[in-house]
């Protein structure tokens, strides 16, 4: 089973170095005349800094209660003196490497061309020239590195915003087809709406014609029906008059 101070304490490792690249990434924003887009950038990268520092503080105090438990009942944890002061000494250290990284951020001018933030050394310090020297060129490279790293970030930052770019204008694209598609679909029903109406006027006027014609056959068949009764009295009065006078 895995010690869970150990996952903590890389969690924190891994923690701790995305805020140094962050502040080198701020310090270089910070020390130039930024542009619009530049003071957005700055924006950004000074908060994203301040919660990675915050998450690692809390992880830190975590670790720091699992100290202060160990230290208290040691055979219960499996844990021999060096191995406690060990890790008090990670705790300590990377605390105050925070607090450094704050100090910088609240007081950023009296920490201009520093190349080495928040690294403190939590062992002796040896105070003699050659240690210094080999800190002061250590400090450059991992400001290179720094450097290297966020360069590497911001690219990654700007292919992500492009393919978020990309990934609005394709649904753009789609939304003008698909309104393009409802518009045309639209001028075809309104033709065919107006076929209906033309159709329908068309068959209402045949419809009235034809009932005129009908009135006009029953008005018509009416008057014949009364001519022929007509004939018929006629002809049954004359019959009945050569029987009378016969």
């Amino acid at each position: 089973m895995s010690d869970p101070f150990v996952v903590v304490q890389e969690d924190v490792v891994s923690t701790f170095e995305q805020a140094r690249t962050l502040l080198a990434s701020w310090r270089m924003l910070h020390q130039k005349t930024r542009s619009p887009q530049e003071e957005n950038e700055y924006q950004f990268v000074t908060d994203e800094l301040y919660s990675t520092l915050t998450s690692v503080e809390s992880d830190l105090t975590d670790l720091q209660e699992a100290v202060d438990a160990a230290r208290e009942t040691p055979a219960e944890y499996g844990l021999s003196g060096s191995q406690i002061t060990e890790r008090q000494n990670f705790v300590a250290s990377k605390r105050q490497a925070v607090e450094d990284m704050r100090h910088i951020l609240t007081q950023p001018d009296a920490k201009k061309g520093s190349h080495r933030i928040g690294l403190r050394d939590t062992r002796s310090d040896r105070g003699n020239s050659a240690h210094d020297y080999h800190r002061h060129h250590s400090g450059s490279r991992e400001h290179n590195v720094e450097v290297e790293n966020y360069q590497e970030q911001h690219q990654v930052l700007m292919d992500q915003q492009d393919q978020q770019f990309d990934s609005m204008l394709d649904t753009v694209r789609n939304l003008h087809g698909i309104a393009s598609t409802m518009n045309t679909e639209l001028e075809d029903q309104a033709i065919m709406l107006d076929d209906v109406g033309s159709l329908m006027e068309r068959t209402q006027s045949k419809l009235s014609s034809a009932r005129k014609k009908v009135d006009k056959f029953l008005r018509d068949k009416n008057n014949r029906s009364i001519y022929i009764a007509l004939v018929l009295f006629l002809i049954i009065l004359v019959l009945l008059l050569l029987v009378i006078f016969t």
